[in-house]
């Protein structure tokens, strides 16, 4: 595993119309799982999609990706999966609640928006030895369920086919995260991620 930072400033520009409308939508939906927790939807936590949708543009006009296949890990209502779409990319979402991938495929239907939402774990099968060790080390404190399933194999695809991984980690779940993507993503892709403070930062793959 070889994860480089990328200095990574993107510009902010004014918001597509079609975006604004997708964010207003997505928001209802977000608020409405959101007043559901901690019992309904655990650790779900949405980024700021607007600093998001800046991010994802400036990558984009910048040509930083090798290619056009995104995932989106954790995707909840799939507002970023979505935005991906918006902005060209051949989008995908894994999330392992099946009412916010229900919520999700509704708004997609909505906007009109070609995206796929699997309802799983982002965590490939070839990651499960490594599952146990990282509960231990987190104290149990781990806010994604941890166990690998077959969602890349609903998908048709691995994690090393996507050129860019978008996701938004608790602080316990970084390391974890972070090392399933150094170990099982493909060369030059590319790693996403939202924080608090409204920061997100960007990894490249370089095995």
């Amino acid at each position: 595993m070889a994860l480089s930072r990328i200095p990574f400033t993107p510009q902010r520009s004014t918001i597509p119309a079609e975006v604004v409308q997708l964010l207003a939508a997505g928001q209802r939906r977000v608020d409405y799982f959101s007043g559901r927790q901690p019992i309904h939807v655990r650790g779900f936590v949405p980024s700021c999609y607007e600093t998001v949708w800046h991010a994802l543009q400036y990558l984009t006009q910048q040509d930083l990706n090798q290619g056009s296949l995104f995932c989106e890990w954790g995707s909840g209502v799939g507002i970023v999966a979505m935005m991906a779409a918006i902005l060209g990319y051949e989008s995908y979402g894994i999330e392992i609640n099946t009412e916010l991938v229900d919520a999700a495929n509704e708004l997609a239907d909505e906007f009109d928006i070609p995206v796929e939402f699997i309802n799983g774990s982002f965590v490939p099968g070839a990651a499960e030895v490594l599952l146990d060790r990282a509960f231990a080390e987190a104290d149990g404190e781990i806010s994604f369920d941890t166990y690998a399933d077959r969602a890349y194999d609903d998908l048709g695809l691995d994690l090393g086919d996507f050129d860019l991984v978008f996701a938004f980690p608790w602080p316990n779940d970084e390391p974890f995260m972070k090392e399933i993507f150094g170990r099982f993503s493909g060369d030059g892709a590319l790693y996403l991620t939202y924080g608090d403070a409204e920061d997100v930062y960007l990894y490249r793959n370089e095995q």
